[in-house]
């Protein structure tokens, strides 16, 4: 009997020593290896022109918007098949001020603070032409196409919707004046989230548009801040914010659009232009401190992961799987591979 429960005894210190082992090895192991963490690395840059403000990338194909009155300039097409070698399929401009993009179907809808809606045909990436256009009130400063839907910021006009099913004839459907300028947008589902930029008019309003005849008010956010390029995602709006004081991006909770409240707020000190946000993940053109890498997991609490500056005034960008397609306003577009070390 006592021998056996020697043997007992040894067994079971035998048992804690190899646990006692085992724990000690995964301490060591876990303390022997970093946290996985993000890397940023320029893998192409190109010359668009001299004051780049806006890029959408659909496929193998990057649509840059550039002020520029010299070639390229206007709206620029790049084949960014092999993003270390982007090269310039073509361009398109007859004057104006363009101002943002977007691209759906075989068309490109240009906004222009001079020349309104302008709609060009880029079927063939290397010879665009315009197909049709809008004038309004002759300054869009925005748009989005949802479906056969081209919602439109309009400055004095506010929030126009027409119907691009024929592109080459746009439609006016209806239409939502605010009180100050209508110059950014953001559509999700049945909502606009629209931003006016005009003194104490400044601020957010929400409409909805499941009635795109007959868009309704569904609420506003005014604060004494001027706010820039809104970007929804889920129940959260992330918007800079270019008040004299401002420069920060605030995170504001319009799950109730009747109810909007700030969140959270993330200020690197330096001038936030525009956001694009995947999941937990927000990436930010800051005009000052270029590309920053924000971790949104927390709302109320975001913390900067990961950052990419090389010059220049990051003023936009677009996402597409491990690449951030960053414009600058010196008339540079820079892609950048964001990857994991």
């Amino acid at each position: 009997m006592e021998s056996r429960r020697v043997r007992v005894i040894a067994l079971t210190l035998a048992v804690m020593l190899a646990v006692g082992v085992a724990v000690s090895l995964i301490v060591i192991y876990n303390n022997q290896t970093p946290e996985p963490t993000l890397l940023l690395t320029k893998i192409g840059q190109i010359d668009i022109g001299e004051a780049a403000v806006d890029v959408k990338v659909v496929g193998n194909i990057a649509y840059a918007i550039d002020q520029n009155e010299h070639t390229p300039g206007g709206l620029v097409l790049i084949n960014v098949s092999d993003p270390s070698n982007p090269s310039e399929l073509s361009s398109y401009r007859d004057g104006g001020w363009p101002r943002k993009v977007d691209v759906a179907g075989s068309c490109a809808y240009v906004a222009d603070a001079q020349y309104g809606l302008e709609i060009i045909n880029v079927s063939n990436p290397v010879s665009p032409y315009k197909v049709g256009e809008y004038l309004g009130s002759g300054e869009v400063y925005d748009v989005q196409v949802v479906g056969s839907l081209a919602f439109i910021a309009d400055w004095n006009n506010g929030l126009i919707i027409l119907n691009v099913s024929d592109p080459s004839n746009p439609q006016y459907l209806s239409s939502y004046s605010i009180t100050g300028a209508c110059h950014q947008l953001h559509v999700v589902d049945d909502l606009a989230f629209v931003v006016d930029h005009r003194s104490a008019q400044t601020g957010l309003k929400v409409l909805n548009i499941s009635d795109p005849s007959h868009p309704a008010f569904a609420g506003s956010y005014m604060p004494d801040d001027d706010l820039w390029n809104p970007f929804v995602c889920g129940d959260y709006m992330y918007v800079g914010n270019h008040g004299l004081e401002g420069g920060e991006l605030q995170i504001l909770d319009v799950s109730d659009p009747s109810e909007i409240t700030q969140t959270g707020l993330f200020d690197a000190n330096g001038s936030i232009f525009a956001v694009h946000v995947v999941g937990n993940i927000a990436y930010v053109a800051d005009i000052e401190l270029g590309l920053l890498i924000v971790d949104m997991s927390t709302p109320q609490s975001p913390v900067l992961i990961a950052s990419f500056y090389d010059g220049g005034e990051a003023i936009n960008l677009d996402v597409v799987g491990d690449f951030v397609y960053v414009v600058h306003g010196t008339g540079v577009l820079e892609i950048i591979q964001v990857s994991m070390t």
